[in-house]
């Protein structure tokens, strides 16, 4: 039940952080400045191909970690709220939104601090 509270907390407020937001580009600028006001550093920020990625160091990874568990706030907490956006963003807006994970997976992000997320549109 909670996890649904967030999620839908997470689809509201992409009505308002996405508003007038049409492209994937678009789309990005908005992530990246809501990342930046919830204390996010940016590391890179590469297009490959037609998606746009956003790398960053994951400062919420371990918080918290001794009483909950290691990733807890990041993965039951924030991401549900990122659920919520990928909903809104593909029933709205057309455009994939791939919320933040692990760099394990890129080749040259292999660093277990930073996390991406990437922006595209739909296939």
């Amino acid at each position: 039940m909670i996890r649904r509270l967030l999620h839908d907390i997470g689809y509201v407020i992409a009505y308002v952080l996405f508003v007038g937001a049409n492209t994937p580009e678009s789309v990005v600028k908005r992530l990246r400045v809501a990342y930046r006001i919830v204390g996010v550093r940016i590391v890179e920020t590469p297009q490959v191909d037609s998606v746009e990625r956003t790398i960053f160091l994951c400062p919420y990874r371990n918080l918290a970690a001794n009483w909950f568990g290691e990733k807890w706030i990041c993965h039951d907490i924030l991401d549900r709220v990122d659920d919520g956006y990928v909903t809104y963003l593909r029933r709205h807006k057309g455009i994939e939104y791939q919320r933040p994970r692990g760099c394990a997976d890129l080749a040259y992000c292999d660093e277990s601090e930073y996390c991406y997320s990437e922006v595209s549109g739909l296939e």
